[in-house]
């Protein structure tokens, strides 16, 4: 697979879908501002814009390492089916996390740079375990390319493609934790517990993935 490809899957679309959310969740605040004089002068709401971007930047640097270690591995070796679905999966997974995260934020407008801003940060972190299994499988299955594993590109390919399925967890997380109309000290339990109802999917794919990555 041409270095071009993997460049595509592993940084661009990724790096793309952190432009998004961040310019998604600027334009929110730029509205917010709008209809509250001096919002994005008050102490701390230009920090905390920059710690969500932080976060939103992780699937990216994920991407890097995974990038990297695609490169790595002999020329040859590397099956193009199964790169190519472990880097639509991964790129996939990669903006659902951050569309995801950055769609919590706007739903609680400006109390999540306020008085709710470590909750909705809480909110927010829950996608990210979606984009870790992506690289928990995405490190076994470039392992298995790269040492010439018994394990097939059939069961490879698969392990990437229940990955995919299982990225859709972030934004079922986010879409049920965004159901509440009202968030603060009371709510926060229930809504956490809505939105961490999403992240059985994910769990459950990674087990399908890893039962894959056994078989010979």
């Amino acid at each position: 697979m041409a270095v071009e490809e993997l460049l595509l899957y592993f940084l661009l679309l990724p790096a793309l879908g952190y432009v998004i959310g961040a310019v998604w969740l600027r334009r929110a605040m730029r509205n917010i501002a709008q209809r509250e004089l001096g919002f994005l002068r008050e102490p701390g709401i230009n920090v905390r814009y920059l710690v969500i971007a932080q976060i939103f930047a992780i699937p990216t640097v994920f991407g890097i390492l995974l990038l990297v270690q695609l490169l790595g591995v002999r020329e040859g070796t590397v099956k193009d089916s199964v790169a190519r679905a472990l880097g639509w999966t991964f790129s996939a997974a990669a903006i659902l996390t951050v569309l995801s995260e950055a769609w919590i934020f706007v739903r609680w407008r400006a109390s999540a740079f306020r008085e709710n801003f470590a909750r909705t940060l809480v909110l927010a972190v829950i996608p990210e375990s979606v984009i870790t299994f992506v690289l928990i499988v995405g490190i076994q299955i470039v392992a298995r390319l790269g040492t010439g594993s018994s394990t097939n590109a059939e069961s490879l390919t698969r392990a990437a493609q229940w990955m995919l399925l299982g990225s859709l967890s972030a934004p079922l997380g986010a879409f049920l934790g965004n159901r509440a109309s009202t968030l603060n000290e009371k709510t926060f339990g229930r809504i956490l517990i809505r939105a961490v109802l999403g992240e059985p999917l994910a769990v459950v794919c990674l087990v399908l993935a890893f039962l894959e990555l056994a078989k010979r």
